[in-house]
């Protein structure tokens, strides 16, 4: 079997497709498995209880990235561990609106207690903002989709772009 142009990049395509696959089922199965507890915001370099946060904009697109600092402190099973990333995608925070972060942001910081997701196999992984699925399924099955459509079609749309070079050459 002789592998065309389309096929090498199809399966090189599929490979980085089924590591981005993998990686998004396992945080699928994390945000499954976590658990919620009562924590606290902890104090920072400064002194202060507070979260903070910058907003930037990528490029020309409209949308803001929200950079959040936090610390906050938490039990589990009686052991206290401390933790300071906001959601499962780190402390970058993604949204369209500059208020929705400051109504979340108040809302965290409205009472003295805080939920902290944590999660139950390894206790000292822990987010602030509630794991939700959905936007990873929907990820993931594109990801399969492109992968079989790359590996299957990509070579012959390449051979078929050859042949016409050659036509007009």
């Amino acid at each position: 079997m002789v592998l065309g142009p389309g096929k090498i990049v199809g399966t090189f395509f599929t490979i980085l497709a089924l590591i981005v696959a993998v990686t998004t089922i396992v945080r699928i199965q994390v945000s499954m498995r976590m658990q919620y507890v009562n924590g606290e915001l902890a104090d920072d370099t400064n002194g202060s209880k507070d979260i903070s946060y910058t907003i930037g904009r990528v490029g020309t697109s409209k949308g803001n990235t929200v950079n959040v600092r936090v610390r906050y402190r938490y039990m589990v099973q009686g052991k206290e561990y401390k933790g300071h990333i906001f959601t499962l995608n780190g402390n970058s925070y993604a949204t369209f609106s500059e208020d929705k972060v400051k109504k979340l942001i108040s809302d965290l910081t409205s009472s003295p207690q805080i939920r902290v997701w944590y999660d139950p196999k390894h206790p000292e992984f822990s987010v602030i903002v509630e794991p939700k699925l959905g936007i990873e399924w929907m990820w993931l099955g594109s990801l399969v989709l492109l992968a079989l459509l790359s590996f299957k079609y990509l070579d012959r749309a390449i051979i078929r772009m050859q042949g016409l070079n050659k036509a007009t050459s």
